[in-house]
């Protein structure tokens, strides 16, 4: 396995030349190399990231865990909950060990490089259709840098967006091709309806980018004058029952299983609880600062204005010229509204989690489309549109220099030191295996899901990172109710209580310890015995281990 150390100039710096051949592949009209040429050029740059056997992100931790617990228990809300994160982001992650790869953090992000590549690829020939094949390539270019040279860990670990980000590239597709056909395909409209109702299952969040998408499609579908009025309510209403019928499908499964009650509770009651963040109008004032946080996004966003300051000068003066239309209108219209749903999408919470930008980067990609379309009519402000994009992606090369002349890592994810395929231990991990193995329950109280991961070692409680079973809101109780009866039900042979200084966010044993929990606590107390303290974090074992280990040290 390739091993990569914190100042990998060698690697770094002839890779990043290979963006400059790229571009000058993107500006030839008909480049038939250039859509392969990206995906591997994505795959050279985030390789260092995807050697990576450690957490980049805890959620990433959270979903490897959920998805290695579910290839054992497959019925969700049973043996996982993944909160903001929709069942299918964790499903996906059973896959791998289909083909017999391991449930660790390299798998997990190279499935993000998968998913990534794949969401842009179904963007890509949506913008294609729509603007023409050198607008494609030069409007998904500054994705493929900004997610290839970006070492911001938010674009890089395998988050709860990609799934939603790729059924969303595909109805783009499939909307796109719908408008250049004079006659939309049952088929097609189907498959449409079913992607954007499998949405909320990747990511709540994603629903009204979902919503606009079929909203627009039906939209079509009405003001064609060469369907009878029978014809459209055929087509809507096979839309529509694509739509529904995902979202049917995994009801009746959570209904065969006994877990509705649990679906409709802990996902759509408790993230709409969750959601609920703050003024909208001040979350969307604050997107500059939340562009900012992405660190290189900022420069995408950037880079858009311009590109459609530019293009729309073009257009405004090319329409004196020529009559838009009816397709034209409601293609443009549908861009500038999917980006409205999706500004509104990814402020509403007010958290500003980074990867919540994932959502944005395909309405961006498919407006960088229009404006490239507009700017290749005229030589002037195609070379200026070439020119922005070049300053862009000399921007790189600038942070790379003055990263490496200030001792800040051109990788922060070293793999030199990491022993080839084998995950990291903590010590909390070596004292787990002293009296668990792989493949049995383990409980952690806080949020230290690589403590699952390290140990191969499922999840006992559907929370596996428990701030809604400690953090003061309205379900609080029912959190907690729901975690003392999945400890009971699984009763793990280790417990570990991780509050402490090795935590994220829970830090502070004595208002956050697991004691908080009364019933938990009696429980403890009579079926555990303490065996120490790793890593800040309490470890306990289950008196029948306590008492095998120690037969067997007597033995």
């Amino acid at each position: 396995m390739p091993h990569f150390d914190t100042y990998p100039v060698a690697y770094s710096f002839p890779v990043y030349s290979l963006c400059w051949v790229l571009l000058w592949s993107a500006t030839r009209p008909n480049s038939r190399w250039f859509l392969p040429g990206a995906f591997l050029l994505l795959f050279l740059l985030r390789l260092p990231g995807i050697v990576f056997n450690g957490e980049i992100n805890p959620d990433e931790s959270q979903m490897i865990t959920q998805g290695m617990t579910l290839a054992r228990d497959p019925v969700y809300f049973r043996s996982v909950d993944g909160t903001t994160g929709g069942p299918l982001d964790s499903y996906f992650l059973v896959l791998p060990g289909w083909f017999g790869l391991p449930a660790d953090f390299i798998t997990a992000h190279f499935s993000a490089f998968l998913l990534v590549s794949l969401s842009f690829w179904l963007v890509f020939l949506a913008v294609r259709r729509w603007f023409g094949q050198q607008a494609a390539q030069l409007a998904v270019l500054p994705f493929i840098f900004l997610l290839g040279l970006t070492q911001n860990g938010d674009f890089i670990h395998y988050n709860s967006e990609l799934i939603a980000i790729c059924l969303l590239g595909g109805a783009y597709l499939l909307y796109a091709r719908q408008t250049a056909h004079s006659l939309p395909s049952m088929a097609s409209l189907g498959l449409m309806g079913l992607l954007l109702g499998m949405v909320p299952f990747g990511k709540l969040q994603g629903v009204p980018l979902a919503a606009v998408t079929g909203l627009f499609a039906a939209i079509d579908i009405l003001l064609r004058v060469n369907i009878t009025v029978a014809g459209k309510a055929k087509r809507i209403g096979i839309l529509v029952a694509g739509g529904i019928a995902f979202p049917a499908l995994f009801t009746l499964f959570m209904w065969s299983t006994g877990m509705l009650n649990d679906f409709v509770t802990f996902y759509i009651q408790g993230n709409f609880n969750y959601a609920s963040g703050g003024d909208p109008v001040q979350n969307l004032l604050n997107l500059p600062r939340f562009f900012r946080k992405g660190t290189e996004f900022e420069w995408l966003v950037y880079l858009t204005i311009a590109l459609f300051i530019t293009a729309l000068v073009v257009y405004i003066s090319a329409r004196r010229q020529t009559t838009e239309t009816a397709k034209t209108w409601q293609r443009n219209a549908f861009i500038l509204t999917l980006l409205a749903a999706t500004l509104y999408a990814i402020t509403k919470t007010g958290s500003e989690y980074v990867h919540y930008l994932y959502f944005l980067m395909g309405p961006l990609c498919l407006l960088a489309g229009f404006c490239w379309s507009n700017l290749i009519e005229k030589t002037t402000t195609y070379r200026l549109g070439l020119g922005f994009l070049a300053l862009y992606l000399l921007g790189f090369a600038g942070q790379m220099v003055w990263n490496y002349r200030h001792g800040i890592p051109l990788n922060p994810y070293p793999t030199d030191q990491q022993g080839g395929w084998r995950l990291p231990q903590s010590d909390v991990a070596k004292v787990v295996r002293q009296y668990a193995q792989p493949g049995e329950k383990l409980v952690v109280w806080g949020w230290r899901c690589d403590y699952y991961v390290q140990t191969q070692m499922p999840q006992g409680v559907a929370e596996n990172h428990t701030i809604r079973s400690t953090f003061d809101h309205p379900m609080l109780g029912i959190y907690q109710k729901r975690y003392v009866s999945d400890f009971k039900r699984s009763f793990p042979p280790v417990f570990v209580d991780a509050v402490g200084s090795q935590n994220l966010w829970m830090t502070d044993k004595k208002t956050q310890g697991y004691e908080i929990i009364k019933p938990l606590a009696e429980f403890v107390n009579e079926h555990y015995q303490f065996a120490g303290i790793a890593n800040d974090a309490r470890i306990y074992v289950r008196n029948d281990r306590i008492k095998k280990q120690a037969n067997a040290v007597t033995n």
